[in-house]
């Protein structure tokens, strides 16, 4: 039986001029959660990611840490 993960992006660059960013810890905790799949062997057969910024380059963080690409 399949599974699906469910992310939400890393924490977004609030107050700043442009909160459609990810702020460094935002980052962190993508690339935190790549490495907690990778460390369990997990691996994804599609990624998809929403539209925003933050969305993206939460995606990519994550699956860099697993060394996958979105």
């Amino acid at each position: 039986m399949g599974s699906l993960a469910l992310v939400r992006h890393g924490q977004a660059s609030f107050g700043s001029a442009d909160y459609d960013r990810l702020s460094d810890l935002g980052r962190q905790q993508s690339r935190w959660l790549g490495e907690y799949f990778r460390a369990r062997g997990i691996r994804f057969k599609r990624a998809v990611a929403g539209t925003l910024k933050r969305q993206r380059d939460t995606a990519s963080e994550l699956l860099a840490a697993m060394g996958e690409e979105l």
